[in-house]
């Protein structure tokens, strides 16, 4: 009974993720040839230092662990494969389609759980085009928040995030760096923005040294 009741909701996710997917991997493909807005895309997250690069391992191994949470391990480095179920816990082949086509590079994860259902989530992947990361990303915010509302902070005012009673994702892009912070239970909206810009210096400081990744 437990497998069966599992097995629906994760075909509801996929039935709804992948057009949107497509229709997001279709506008990055067109905002990338075009340089700027294209009728009905958006960018989705992305913000200025359009060149900036780093190295997702290196961004989330600064982390430090929030109060009330325990590190469930260090940072896990993956393949562009890997993106489904880093960010969204199950596998979606489309997804995994749609960011390879998209051009990610490289993608880490980390993650620390807490009592009561608390768990944080941090993801951070390298593009070959933050436009490409920011529709993507964008739009795996959506679908870590099914049920949730629309969720702009004002610090990242070109973000996309997603919020309910129990749970937040919010996907930036600086540069060519994309970086998503889930949390799940009782893990506040500072904790989420918190983790993000710590994500974000992470970035900015590694490629202000020049030791971004060559790909």
């Amino acid at each position: 009974m437990r497998a069966s009741i599992r097995v629906v909701p994760m075909r509801i996710r996929r039935a709804g993720v992948v057009p949107r997917l497509r229709l997001a991997a279709a506008c990055a493909a067109l905002l990338a040839v075009s340089g700027g807005v294209v009728a009905g895309c958006g960018a989705g997250g992305r913000v200025q230092q359009d060149s900036l690069e780093a190295d997702p391992a290196f961004v989330l191994r600064v982390l430090p662990t929030r109060p009330g949470l325990d590190i469930a391990g260090p940072e896990r480095s993956l393949g562009p494969g890997g993106i489904d179920r880093a960010a969204l816990d199950e596998p979606i082949p489309d997804l995994v389609a749609s960011a390879r086509d998209a051009g990610l590079r490289k993608l880490s994860v980390r993650e620390w759980t807490g009592p009561d259902g608390a768990r944080l989530v941090a993801v951070a992947g390298l593009w070959d085009d933050g436009d490409a990361a920011g529709a993507i990303g964008g739009e795996i915010a959506r679908e870590a928040v099914p049920d949730g509302s629309a969720w702009t902070p004002v610090e990242y005012g070109a973000s996309r995030g997603y919020r309910s009673e129990d749970a937040r994702a919010l996907s930036v892009v600086i540069g060519r760096v994309w970086l998503f912070v889930r949390a799940e239970g009782p893990v506040d909206d500072d904790a989420v923005l918190r983790t993000v810009e710590l994500m974000r210096k992470a970035a900015a400081q590694q490629d202000e040294r020049g030791s971004a990744p060559d790909g």
